[in-house]
């Protein structure tokens, strides 16, 4: 098989020639969580200037919440924005997405007045019923600066939120300039064994900080497997740009123009040829058995029909069994909705 003909494809083909089993040099991100919520103190102390940074704390607070919504990774999330002291939503959870979360981000006010505006924190905890409707494994991500001064204890308040959402973790996000206030934080982070702590004006001057906790928060890195060792001559097309409609397995035109240089490359060679068709994870086994097969079969008749000998092609489908990705998100299935070829020693 000429590699330059395969370099003409543009990436659209990958030969994988025989050798023993290697890394594949790449990771996959694979969400820790389907949805999340930031649950802003909107109180009166978080319009002051942190004594420490002597910079507005909500202004610091939108800084740092633009931040990091720019750097969660797009793997399928439904966002909230929520606020306590006084309990408001300014974005119910829903699919997120980059753009309209940092509208509904710039909604929220570094000006407020002072004057009045205590912070019964746990009153806000309280409130919060629309936890229970967030999709597991849950993330509430709490950002304020720990004064509790009205209503009830809101440590207890968050134990009662936890007890009553299982699959909920409530991540804690510090801007407290007093050690009365930071203690507060500690102790609800302490409540859960998953929370992920941070202090906010750390995280707005360390970008590591910043990726690390979006990381622990949002999603995992996953290396890819080894591949498996091969015989020697074997050989393998991955056909990674022939990809299908969900519940489909009919060519698009950017399919027939791959497969026209791939049937050009296999008239080249000689012996059979695996036809392989994979699906995604969505559906039942004995469905998406049958659509592999359909895919299977799409492939071959095309590639017949531009002169590969019918008998040199074997279709064989194999559902979901073999997925080369990670299925949880629309992005990753879609990839897996796939035709592999291989030649067969």
């Amino acid at each position: 098989m000429k590699i330059s003909k395969l370099l003409t494809l543009v990436a659209a083909l990958m030969l994988v020639c025989a050798a023993p089993a290697f890394a594949a040099g790449q990771s996959t991100l694979v969400p820790k969580i389907a949805s999340f919520d930031f649950f802003v103190d909107y109180s009166g102390s978080m319009m002051m200037s942190h004594e420490k940074t002597g910079k507005n704390k909500m202004e610091m607070t939108k800084k740092l919440l633009s931040a990091i919504n720019a750097k969660i990774p797009a793997l399928g999330y439904e966002g909230g924005l929520h606020t306590f002291a006084p309990s408001t939503e300014i974005q119910p959870v829903a699919a997120w997405d980059k753009a309209s979360y940092e509208k509904a981000i710039k909604k929220l006010n570094e000006n407020e007045d002072t004057f009045a505006r205590m912070t019964p924190m746990g009153t806000g905890l309280q409130k919060a019923t629309y936890a229970k409707a967030m999709k597991r494994k849950a993330a509430m991500i709490m950002i304020s600066d720990g004064e509790s001064n009205l209503g009830s204890d809101p440590v207890a308040e968050a134990q009662l939120l936890l007890s009553t959402n299982p699959g909920l973790c409530l991540h804690v996000i510090s801007m407290a300039d007093k050690p009365a206030g930071q203690a507060t934080l500690d102790a609800i982070a302490k409540l859960n064994g998953c929370s992920v702590t941070a202090k906010g004006p750390e995280l707005l001057a360390n970008e590591a900080a910043l990726d690390k906790f979006v990381r622990d928060v949002f999603y995992e890195e996953k290396a890819a497997p080894a591949a498996a060792a091969v015989a020697p001559m074997d050989e393998v097309i991955v056909l990674r740009s022939i990809q299908f409609a969900l519940n489909s397995a009919k060519l698009d035109a950017t399919a027939t123009s791959i497969l026209m240089e791939t049937a050009a490359i296999l008239k080249s060679k000689k012996g059979s040829v695996e036809v392989a068709g994979h699906t995604c994870s969505l559906g039942t086994d004995e469905y998406n058995q049958k659509l592999s097969e359909a895919r299977a079969k799409s492939v071959k008749d095309f590639l017949v029909k531009q002169g590969v000998e019918s008998s040199r092609l074997i279709t064989k489908g194999y559902g979901e069994s073999k997925p080369k990705y990670d299925n949880s998100t629309e992005e990753t299935r879609k990839l897996n909705r796939r035709v592999e070829l291989s030649f067969i020693k």
